[in-house]
């Protein structure tokens, strides 16, 4: 046990700083908090833990991927790949910040918010990759409305996914 411990203590100080760098990565960012991913429901849809255990269905705020698991809505172009770009940087029991909305909930009950990871803002690269468009724009809900805007414009003039089919994203996906 002695031997244990004397490894177990030069392993901490050898890794010291790295130790304490991992411990000031989990500390969230000033208004957001740490959730637990569940799981990715869609390209705009995930469900996660919140640190007192509840179990939240968030629905991302200002986008709108195409469907890919909607009931009796066939699966939409580049909705698989939303979806599957979604579960890329969230994955399964990942820890992410969470960066709630205001209001907090919309009509269905789901929580509205931002997710980050690794401090990217998951909402904003997936209108970047034109896995999603800017939607869904209610006051005071807008907090990152303009950056938002910015990278859908370059996705749109790269004719990213969604924007290489013209009239597709302003369509709402549903006339392809």
């Amino acid at each position: 046990m002695k031997k244990v411990l004397i490894v177990l203590a030069s392993l901490f100080v050898l890794t010291g700083c790295g130790v304490l760098d991992l411990l000031e990565e989990q500390e969230p960012a000033e208004g957001r908090e740490l959730v637990t991913i569940e799981r990715v429901v869609d390209g705009d849809t995930v469900i996660v833990h919140l640190e007192d255990g509840t179990r939240e269905r968030v629905r991302l705020l200002l986008i709108d991927t195409p469907e890919s698991v909607k009931p009796d809505t066939e699966v939409q172009p580049f909705g698989e790949e939303a979806s599957d770009f979604a579960k890329e940087f969230m994955q399964e029991g990942e820890t992410v910040e969470l960066e709630r909305g205001n209001p907090e909930r919309d009509d269905y009950d789901r929580l509205l918010a931002y997710i980050w990871v690794d401090g990217e803002n998951v909402n904003q690269l997936l209108v970047e990759e034109g896995y999603a468009r800017v939607a869904f724009v209610y006051e005071p809900n807008t907090k990152y409305l303009s950056e938002l805007e910015e990278t859908q414009e370059e996705a749109k003039e790269n004719e990213e996914n969604i924007w290489s089919i013209p009239g597709y994203a302003e369509s709402r996906f549903y006339e392809y």
